[in-house]
């Protein structure tokens, strides 16, 4: 293994496949042009002298055309996969590169969301499955695993997809599983709490397993963190930035107490010293905590995943006729569709900024 790798995180602007454009063929026309320009942050990632690099989830931007044709996704996705493999497994040979990207993929009647692992020869090295899916995401298939890949001339590596690591067991597994360096790949944050909680979860997940990090973030916010919760790079919020880190994945993990001495990797003494015999809660399905819980109110997954489809298509679009009617003065007007997408959409983006163009207006 080499002393020091160049790891990056293609920070990619929003590129968003409308529902509108029509079937499968004429996405499919939208995917290969974008990916043209995902090539083009490939190749200029390679020209940084990156070993390996990472694109955000949903890569190819194939959501929002998901969510107004789900009953034909397959006929997209199975193309748009083979397509993304082929062209970027091009790059990664010609230039020695590794590359990780993410998008929906197709699996007989199923869909998962999907992290995919190319290798320095471009060739397929391994996928992950996501684990977690948020309520919105019911209509997918979770995987059940958090495997980790050797990639030759890298080290061992592991992937995760956004709404995971909101769960420390993630990265937990991930780590347990021999991770040296794990790449998330994201459109959210780490925590669902406020202020800098997200920036502290993905730090705290760091340091707590002495693993590198590195999160591909869309539109902004992608960063390197080290074993020690240390912020290697940051992207900001400037869109099509290539985030980039020199790392030693056998330094940082120093460290030891008054009593032990220092200890060159502590994961040595941290796997080293777990109770997994206690643990056993933590794969409980039901526990006193949840049984407590029965009575908040969380919409079915059938419920959230066609609310969640309708907040990318003719919500947004709702939306953004709302906001034009008040950018024009139109107030009242405005007032009374924020006031229904805000009841309609409740914590989804839409109902949340619609609450704040209400307090805005009445201010």
């Amino acid at each position: 293994m080499p002393k020091t790798i160049r790891v990056a995180a293609i920070q990619t602007k929003r590129r968003s496949i409308s529902y509108k454009i029509g079937g499968a063929e004429i996405a499919m026309a939208a995917v290969r042009g974008s990916l043209n320009e995902l090539v083009e942050l490939a190749e200029r990632a390679a020209d940084m002298g990156c070993d390996i690099v990472a694109f955000p989830e949903d890569t190819l931007g194939v959501l929002e055309w998901e969510s107004g044709h789900w009953d034909d996704v397959a006929a997209l996705l199975r193309p748009a996969e083979a397509e993304m493999i082929a062209r970027l497994g091009e790059v990664a040979a010609r230039r020695g590169m590794a590359i990780v990207c993410c998008n929906d993929c197709a699996d007989g009647d199923d869909v998962y969301n999907t992290a995919i692992l190319l290798g320095r020869d471009g060739e397929e090295a391994g996928r992950y499955r996501k684990v977690q899916l948020p309520v919105g995401e019911q209509a997918r298939t979770r995987g059940d695993r958090f495997p980790v890949f050797d990639v030759e001339g890298i080290g061992s590596v592991g992937m995760c997809i956004c709404y995971d690591m909101v769960f420390p067991e993630t990265t937990r597994a991930l780590a347990l599983g021999g991770a040296d360096i794990v790449f998330h790949l994201t459109m959210g944050g780490a925590s669902m709490a406020r202020g800098d909680a997200s920036l502290a979860a993905f730090r705290t997940r760091a340091a707590d397993n002495f693993i590198y990090l590195v999160v591909a973030f869309r539109g902004g916010g992608s960063i390197v963190i080290g074993p020690q919760g240390e912020v290697l790079a940051d992207g900001a919020r400037e869109p099509d930035a290539i985030v980039t880190a020199d790392i030693d994945l056998s330094a940082g993990r120093e460290a030891g107490d008054a009593l032990g001495g220092t200890v060159s990797d502590f994961r040595a003494r941290l796997f080293g010293e777990r109770v997994p015999s206690a643990y056993g809660i933590l794969t409980d399905a039901m526990t006193p905590g949840i049984e407590r819980l029965r009575h908040v109110d969380v919409p079915s997954g059938e419920e959230a995943a066609a609310l969640s489809a309708e907040g990318m298509t003719t919500g947004a679009d709702a939306f953004y006729e709302a906001d034009r009617l008040r950018a024009k003065g139109e107030h009242e007007e405005a007032r009374l569709r924020f006031e229904h997408l805000s009841e309609r959409f409740g914590t989804l983006w839409i109902g949340r900024v619609a609450r704040e163009r209400l307090d805005a207006m009445d201010d």
